[in-house]
């Protein structure tokens, strides 16, 4: 429950020889995401995908994309190994989560540069 709003299961979609364990893994790191979310979630998807070629150097693909009340925040990562594709595809993805709550460094610098409120104690 979220602000009274119940939150969406994670749809977990796999394509290819997925490892057995990651779909659960993905959709525990991006559930834990969601409490930071400023607005309404209505949907949750995530992809992971794993190349057949193996040629291909990073062969494992993570891709999420969340729906915040119309506006849908997306990160994708490929790694040499589905847990890194997941790892940093959730590191991504909580990074564009707080852009679109309106927090982090491109956020406080805009509140400073409009005249809000700023911390004495970061210059």
């Amino acid at each position: 429950m979220m602000n009274g709003i119940q939150t969406p299961q994670v749809r977990v979609e796999t394509r290819g020889r997925v490892p057995e364990g990651s779909a659960d893994l993905a959709a525990a790191k991006v559930g834990s995401l969601l409490r930071v979310a400023a607005r309404p979630v209505l949907s949750v998807r995530v992809t992971l995908a794993v190349a057949a070629d193996p040629a291909v150097a990073r062969p494992a693909v993570a891709r999420a994309a969340i729906d915040l009340n119309g506006r849908v925040v997306r990160a994708q990562a490929a790694g040499q190994t589905m847990r890194a594709a997941i790892e940093q595809m959730s590191d991504r993805l909580r990074v564009r989560l707080g852009r679109a709550a309106g927090t982090g460094r491109r956020a406080a610098a805009r509140s400073r540069r409009c005249g809000g409120p700023t911390n004495p104690g970061s210059r």
